[in-house]
């Protein structure tokens, strides 16, 4: 809570400074489409948001080459099953009637310099969501009570250091090494709220791949379009190991024009608790398609398998696909509809032989530049009966329907 009290404290101090900050810089800073419109009683606030752009963020950076960015989110989601609060079954991040915070998020970032100088990123996260992407930190398999630093409301979403090759380098220009804690390279959708199109995550973001991981990872440029990456990591949200393996991680992105980018990901390596022969291994598809400056398409393919975990004890094949369209009514108003269908045939992800598919809507608006507000609305269904609690865990039903509102602020 300190954090987001110094914040605050550096917002008031900004909107004093605000009145003297307005000159050169400011006419020559990109249109606010936020600003000029019915709700003009909120410029001081943007005003005050633009001082701390100016007064805080920008010297920092200016100074130290440090880039600081937070964010908050606060949402609130209803599920028309009325389940027992606090839950909702097969979505990793929401929770059913839980007004305590959401997601809360520091990041401090600066890249390397020159042959020596190392650069490094770290994400502080708090909230209910940052108990949901825990890592285990022990090893011993499983993130849960008991375990040091693993059941509380706060992680480090990411810790690590890079080195680039300088651009004079006379050779491999441009290749990066990264080494600590970082997000996973698979997914069309992210941790962070504010940046997916959507409120809520898809079957595939919690269901068929990682969070994050630990270890080593090495990009390099092979031509402007063409871009391949690489490592080994000790497996799926892990930092200490439960096993001895490690994991092969890599993708491989295409930005075939300016409309369209194509990215191929995967990891295989063992990942049950001490056993290296079972291997696990997912291939990850995703292509961002922008049709026009308004229009925004995501599409997105899982298949995967675990050798001796299905429920039947031989190997577990989970596969999946999503598809999400995003289209900006205004600068300011935009509406995001996913499709998505997702297959557990070894029962591995979910605990049941099942299909899934789940519909979403969801409308944003920006308030300011930083503040911003959606609506959502989601069905979810499966191919089965009694998976998803109702009247409190009294029974279960196939399906189920929620809302959600979410207000974000974001400097980022």
């Amino acid at each position: 809570m300190r954090i987001w009290r110094r914040i605050g404290w550096s917002l008031g101090l900004a909107a004093l400074l605000a009145g003297g900050s307005v000159g050169a810089e400011e006419a020559e800073a990109p249109k606010d489409p936020t600003r000029g419109g019915w709700d003009s009683f909120l410029d001081p606030l943007r005003d005050a948001e633009d001082a701390v752009q100016e007064n805080v963020q920008k010297p920092i950076e200016d100074a130290t080459k440090i880039h600081v960015g937070a964010g908050y989110t606060q949402a609130y989601t209803w599920s028309f099953n009325d389940p027992p609060a606090g839950t909702l079954a097969l979505h990793s991040l929401e929770r059913h009637d839980e007004p305590t915070p959401t997601f809360a998020q520091l990041s401090v970032a600066r890249p390397s310099e020159g042959w020596f100088i190392p650069g490094f990123g770290v994400k502080l996260v708090a909230g209910k969501a940052a108990r949901a992407i825990k890592a285990d930190w022990d090893g011993d398999g499983a993130a849960d009570h008991g375990d040091t630093f693993e059941t509380n409301n706060f992680d480090a979403e990411e810790a690590y250091l890079n080195w680039t090759v300088p651009e004079d380098s006379p050779a491999l220009s441009g290749l990066t090494v990264k080494g600590g804690k970082f997000v996973t390279l698979l997914g069309a959708e992210v941790i962070e709220p504010w940046a997916n199109f959507n409120y809520s995550r898809g079957f595939l973001f919690s269901l068929a791949i990682p969070f994050t991981h630990t270890g080593v990872m090495v990009s390099y440029p092979l031509t402007e379009k063409l871009s391949v990456t690489g490592g080994a990591v000790r497996g799926w949200d892990k930092v200490d190991n439960n096993n001895r393996g490690w994991s092969g991680i890599g993708n491989i992105t295409y930005a075939a024009t300016d409309m369209v980018t194509l990215a191929a990901n995967g990891i295989w390596g063992p990942e049950q608790t001490g056993k290296t022969g079972p291997k696990r291994g997912i291939v990850d598809l995703v292509a961002t398609i922008k049709p026009t400056s308004a229009l925004t398409l995501l599409l997105n393919y899982d298949w995967a398998d675990e050798e001796d975990a299905a429920l039947t004890g031989g190997t577990a094949i989970w596969q999946g696909f999503a598809g999400v369209a995003n289209y900006a009514l205004t600068d300011r108003a935009s509406v995001a509809a996913r499709g998505e269908w997702f297959e557990d045939h070894g029962g591995s992800r979910t605990g049941l032989r099942q299909t899934l598919w789940e519909g979403t809507l969801t409308g944003k608006y920006l308030l300011t530049q930083h503040f911003y507000s959606r609506l959502e609305y989601r069905h979810d269904e499966s191919s089965k009966d009694g998976v998803f609690p109702a009247d409190n865990g009294r029974k279960a039903l196939a399906g189920q329907d929620m809302v959600s509102v979410e207000f974000t602020y974001l400097f980022n």
